[in-house]
């Protein structure tokens, strides 16, 4: 079985597809697994890497919730309605202030 980059689940087809349709469209994502503990990122693209400033392998394995990328103006609220979110099987939106690694503000 070929390896993916980044790519930290047993071959899955309809993950293929999903990557493969997303990464022609410039987007920067990730991909969780519901079923793991923590909701933890099983794929990255370069574009969130980038857009960020980590390499895959500190994004890989940590929760989907994202809080390392929180910083001082980032809202509890903001924070905790996420949270809410990936507990539930609603769709929610909201705005949350992430941060790159250099601690500056992606806007």
């Amino acid at each position: 079985m070929p390896v993916r980059r980044g790519h930290v689940a047993p071959q899955n087809t309809y993950l293929d597809t999903i990557i493969r349709k997303f990464e022609g469209q410039n987007r920067k994502f990730i991909i969780a697994n519901a079923q793991m503990e923590n909701y933890a990122i099983i794929y990255c693209n370069d574009g969130f890497c980038e857009m960020f400033g980590y390499s895959r392998v500190e994004v890989m394995q940590r929760p989907c919730s994202c809080n390392f990328l929180t910083g001082p103006d980032t809202t509890p609220n903001s924070i905790a309605q996420l949270g809410q979110a990936l507990l539930g099987s609603e769709e929610c939106k909201l705005e949350i202030l992430y941060y790159r690694k250099d601690t500056l503000p992606v806007l």
